[in-house]
Parts: structure tokens; C-alpha cells; sequence
């Protein structure tokens, strides 16, 4: 059974690399081919310019999406925190990458004896890097009394490799699966927060990880990358293209509906990028028991977060959830109680 498969990807993988192959010539030799058209038109030399522009515009949608490089020190310079118990660590992904995060401790001495804070894995936006994201993480710890996990993704700050959507995914979970390796890391109580891109990649980690996952905050994020073009190109009939041409799709919209862990949703509504009408879709949309919508009139696209009332927002929905996961853990102890005691009768 297992030599079909094998030809059949070989045969796959030497499709690609023929395809890959054939547009790079053609890219090269572009300018060549429109002054041959000209001279000497022909439909097969007019389909090789048109294959070749696609193949470009393709490979152009990175450059329209991911910003690492925005400012120019992003990927030469990382802020760190000072004063504050933290580590620099490096992970790999599954496909070999290194990543670069931060652990940000908390160690205020007002929780419970024995019981350890929450632990919030943040998903940033598509500039920049996870040192510029410091001062509201800072923010995040003192306010909700959790510990705080940036990671930058591949081609981000000090992590290798190039930005993609399957490679931003493969990212997020090498995130997840560390922190579940820590001993000093509470596994009941890993929250996902992501901010615009972010937020599409802790959506998709959510849903794929509803086990792993206890809640997930989601602010100012698109409902999909073919939406958002649809947006921002509405004078063209980007909405006419399938969605094989999206080399980046981030279908948030179809995998918000599977995740039914407790979820916010926190909309900017002067957020001047994504039209804040997808964060009220997207919570239309979750399957959750428990969600809400934190709407902050004032909230720009990058800036919500310095709103009033916004820590405020997060602050209650991780006490609740913490209400929450305390009184399912006391649930579950009476339970055992109470089937020990029955097997205690039985054997007596």
C-alpha cells in the first residue's frame, strides 16, 4: 500500500518543482517575452506573460501582509524588559526553525498559596517584533496577574526562516507544546490573546488544540485575508477570485466556529485598517458558551489597548474564568470523593 503513495508523491513533488521551475524562467525572462510579443504576437508567448504576472503578484502577497522589517531595527534589535523576572528563550518548530520568545514571570504575592497564575500566549500583528509589544505585555501581567509568552514568528526579530500562513501556524503550536513541557507552567489555564494577524493565528491554534486551550482573546482581527482584500481593493473585483489565489487565506471565519473554549472579542471601533463590523462577525459567529464583545469607541487598530476600561475588560473575563476552572476542578474532587466512598461501602 505504501508504493502508490510514494509515487504518487514523487510525482507531486517533481510536478512543483516543474511548475516552480517553469515560472521562475519566465519571471526572469519577462521583459524578453512582452518585447517578443510585440514584435511578433502569438497567443503562447501572451499566455507566458500573463502566467508570469500572476506568478508575481502571487509571490507579492507576502509583501502586501507580513512587515518584519517595519521599523528598520526590527530585525537587527529586540528590546528586553528590565526589572522584571523574565527569560530569553529559543524553540524550534516542527520543520526545524528557530523561534525567539520571552517568558515574562509573574510573582505578585497576591494569589493563592499553591496556586499558580494563568499563562497568556501573545500573538502579535504583522510588524515589528515581540521587544515593541513589552509595554503593554507589562501592562497584561500586573493587570490580570498572569504569566506573559511573546513569541516572534519565523522571519520576525531574532527568529530565522521566511513568514508564511502554514509557517505562522507551525509557530503557534511550537509555542504551545513548550509551554506544556514547563513544570512551573499551570496546563489547565493557558489563555491565547492575538492582536489583528495574531489573532487569526490564536483562532487557528485554538481550534485545532481545544484540549490544550482554556480561552482565547481576539482583538481587532479580520474575518479572512480574501476579506480584507476585498476591503482595501474594493474599487477592482477582488471578490470574483477563488481562493486558490490567496497565497495567504487566514480563514479566521471558518475556524472561529470551532472553538468553543470561553472567548472575548475586543473591538476598536475607530480601528481605520479592519472594519470593526468583522470583530462583532467573528463573535456572531463563535460557537462559545461563554463569550463576549468588549467594544472600545475610541480603540484604534493598534492603540485599543491604551483605551479606558480595557484591562478592566480582560481583568474581569480572566476572573471569571479562573471562577470558573476552580469550580470544575471542586466538582470533580467531590466526584471522586464520592465514588471512593462508594467503593469503600462496596468492599466493606
Amino acid at each position: 500500500m505504501e508504493k502508490p503513495w510514494r509515487l504518487w508523491a514523487t510525482i507531486e513533488h517533481c510536478t512543483l518543482f516543474l511548475v516552480s521551475w517553469s515560472w521562475g524562467a519566465c519571471r526572469v525572462s519577462l521583459l524578453a517575452l512582452i518585447l517578443t510579443f510585440h514584435l511578433y504576437g502569438g497567443f503562447f508567448l501572451l499566455a507566458l506573460i500573463l502566467a508570469s504576472v500572476a506568478g508575481i503578484l502571487y509571490k507579492f502577497q507576502d509583501v502586501l501582509l507580513y512587515f518584519p522589517d517595519q521599523p528598520s531595527s526590527s530585525r537587527l534589535y529586540v528590546p528586553m524588559p528590565t526589572g522584571i523576572p523574565h527569560e530569553n528563550v529559543y524553540i524550534r518548530t516542527k520543520d526545524g526553525v528557530k523561534l525567539n520568545l520571552i517568558l515574562l514571570r509573574y510573582t505578585g504575592g497576591d494569589t493563592l498559596p499553591g496556586v499558580a497564575p494563568p499563562t497568556i500566549l501573545y500573538f502579535h500583528g504583522n510588524a515589528g517584533n515581540i521587544g515593541h509589544r513589552v509595554p503593554n505585555a507589562l501592562l497584561m501581567l500586573v493587570n490580570l496577574k498572569a504569566n506573559i509568552v511573546l513569541v516572534d514568528y519565523r522571519g520576525y526579530g531574532k527568529s530565522e526562516g521566511e513568514p508564511s500562513e502554514d509557517g505562522l501556524y507551525l509557530d503557534a503550536e511550537a509555542t504551545l507544546d513548550y509551554i506544556m513541557t514547563r513544570p512551573d507552567v499551570d496546563k489547565t489555564k493557558v489563555v491565547l490573546f492575538g492582536r489583528s494577524l495574531g489573532g487569526a493565528v490564536a483562532v487557528r491554534l485554538a481550534s485545532v488544540n481545544p484540549h490544550r486551550v482554556s480561552a482565547v482573546i481576539v482583538e481587532n482581527t479580520f474575518l479572512s485575508i480574501p476579506h480584507m482584500a476585498a476591503t482595501l481593493f474594493s474599487f477592482l473585483p477582488i471578490r470574483l477570485l477563488p481562493l486558490w489565489c490567496y497565497r495567504n487565506q487566514f480563514l479566521t471565519y471558518r475556524q472561529v466556529v470551532l472553538c468553543r473554549m470561553p472567548s472575548l472579542f475586543v473591538s476598536g471601533l475607530s480601528d481605520q485598517l479592519i472594519p470593526p463590523v468583522m470583530m462583532k462577525q467573528l463573535y456572531e459567529l463563535s460557537p462559545a458558551r461563554t463569550k463576549r464583545l468588549a467594544i472600545f469607541p475610541e480603540g484604534t487598530h493598534n492603540d485599543t489597548w491604551q483605551c479606558q476600561g480595557y484591562f478592566a475588560a480582560l481583568e474581569q473575563f480572566i476572573k471569571d474564568l479562573l471562577k470558573s476552572h476552580a469550580h470544575e476542578e471542586n466538582a470533580h474532587t467531590c466526584f471522586v470523593a464520592a465514588v471512593n466512598a462508594c467503593i469503600y461501602c462496596l468492599s466493606v
